[in-house]
């Protein structure tokens, strides 16, 4: 229903992940979670939960709202 939504989160997640050099890795042993799995969440062929979310956004330093604000702009 909102995949064009959640794709563009994933691609923030993603980039963002990229730009501070963490590796798939070392962010799913921060979330204690394999490789792979990570890097099928990145690829929206697991579905990203909101707990999984906030944990993600808290590495990355990313505030959750100012992610879904690039996502949805305030008009």
């Amino acid at each position: 229903m909102y995949e064009k939504e959640i794709n563009r989160i994933l691609t923030v997640i993603k980039n963002k992940r990229v730009t501070m050099g963490y590796s798939q890795f070392y962010m799913a042993e921060k979330l204690g979670i394999t490789q792979n799995v990570y890097s099928k969440i990145e690829a929206n062929k697991i579905k990203l939960t909101a707990c999984r979310l906030l944990m993600i956004c808290e590495l990355l330093d990313i505030e959750a709202v100012k992610l879904f604000e690039s996502i949805y702009p305030v008009i």
